[in-house]
């Protein structure tokens, strides 16, 4: 619970007992949790909306199948579990604007849908944030953290516009939507708002040791329109694309929702499985598999080759489009999450060991950090308004030993 006093106190008493070191700055933390997938993770998902000028909320939602619910003296099961954010202006701040810790309790129940939880935090307009919030589940001392950007710079960006699934007992506040969605501008908006819609890419990423590949964001849209004086825009779910809204036709700022498949994070057609293959393959095999007149026997053909039989073929495809499904839900954005350069380190080399992120990049280590034995990867953010999340990586030629050193693992080790 937020306490301006006593958080004072605390900061005097650490300058006074540890001199002038101070905090770390957010960069300076391991956020290498962000990308586990496997063991105790906890599913912490939220979205932000500006109130007004100076006070933001972020809708959280948990899922309450993660927590341990514990029985008490009276026969109820009940979990005991605390939510704590930070806000910082970025990452190489030391201290935050503002931090509270929350505690709840939950009664178990036999139905236990997703809980959503509103907390207001201070964010003035006229910056981007990086909000940090924790779910600490008390009962097991086990704690959760995720970090998102909280774009606040002026009434144009998304924060101030509402956005819902429209699909009865769906609650869906997020820019990634399964359904149809509605868009609500915020009080007086009186601006016409353009509507473009893009494909997803459905290609693998060019591979480490590409250096002549430079990464180009999509400029012409597949559709456009103008749409204007309504409170309330309704939108139907793309098959295979996302919508970007310009809100400011001058200065070109807006943002963008996401449509995903019923599917998703899961691959739902060949054409796509084929796609998300081509990290295994070389370049000329990989053309040959996206122009095969039957996706789905080209499919079939090219793992039972890759494998040497169809046992280990299944278990092949089992594990790899698992981290498909993996990579999807942690770096999809204007594109697929396996077809982005992190998406393809992430399925190739698995989970990063160490993760150090930067206002404009991130770095992930494999193996210990100033080892001349660890590889690393340096990720450069791309600043655009259609999403926060876009990254290329630093591509080098020296690559190409270990990328195709752990695809032959791959291979040879992950099929039995």
């Amino acid at each position: 619970m937020k306490s301006i006093w006593k958080n004072s106190a605390v900061l005097l008493f650490s300058t006074l007992l540890f001199g002038c070191s101070g905090p770390l700055r957010l960069h300076e933390f391991d956020l290498a949790n962000d990308y586990q997938m496997n063991g105790l993770v906890y599913e912490i998902n939220f979205s932000f909306t500006s109130i007004n000028d100076s006070i933001s909320s972020a809708t959280l939602q948990i899922n309450p199948n993660d927590l341990l619910f514990s029985k008490t003296k009276s026969g109820n099961y009940i979990a005991r579990y605390t939510i704590g954010y930070k806000i910082f202006e970025g990452y190489n701040d030391k201290e935050p604007i503002d931090t509270a810790t929350i505690h709840y309790s939950m009664q178990q129940i036999k139905k236990s849908n997703q809980k959503l939880h509103n907390i207001k935090f201070f964010a003035p307009i006229g910056k981007s944030y990086v909000v940090k919030f924790f779910l600490t589940d008390e009962n097991r001392n086990h704690t959760t953290s995720k970090i998102k950007i909280h774009r606040k710079k002026n009434t144009n960006d998304r924060s101030y516009f509402r956005i819902r699934s429209l699909k009865k007992g769906i609650i869906n506040y997020t820019f990634y939507q399964k359904d149809s969605f509605s868009l609500i501008p915020p009080n007086n908006f009186k601006k016409a708002i353009k509507v473009m819609t893009f494909r997803y890419k459905s290609t693998c990423a060019a591979k480490p040791y590409e250096v002549t590949y430079s990464y180009r964001l999509a400029t012409v849209a597949d559709s456009s329109w103008v749409v204007s004086n309504k409170k309330k825009y309704i939108f139907p779910p793309l098959k295979n694309g996302y919508y970007y809204f310009v809100t400011d036709t001058l200065s070109k700022e807006g943002f963008s929702v996401f449509s995903m498949n019923p599917s998703f994070p899961k691959i739902n057609s060949f054409q796509d499985a084929n796609g998300a293959l081509g990290y295994l393959l070389g370049k000329s095999e990989y053309t040959d598999l996206l122009r095969h007149n039957n996706q789905r026997i080209s499919f079939e053909n090219k793992w039972i080759k890759l494998a040497g039989n169809r046992y280990r073929a299944r278990n092949l495809i089992k594990n790899y489009y698992s981290e498909v499904s993996n990579a999807n839900k942690l770096f999809t954005n204007n594109q697929p999450g396996w077809s982005t350069d992190q998406g393809m380190i992430y399925i190739i080399y698995g989970p990063p060991q160490i993760v150090y992120r930067y206002d404009n990049s991130e770095i992930w280590i494999y193996g210990e950090e100033n080892n001349l034995f660890s590889e690393e990867f340096e990720f450069q953010k791309i600043n655009s308004n259609i999403a926060d999340n876009i990254y290329e990586l630093k591509r080098n030629i020296n690559f190409k030993i270990s990328f195709n050193k752990m695809v032959n693992a791959w291979i040879d080790e992950r099929g039995y």
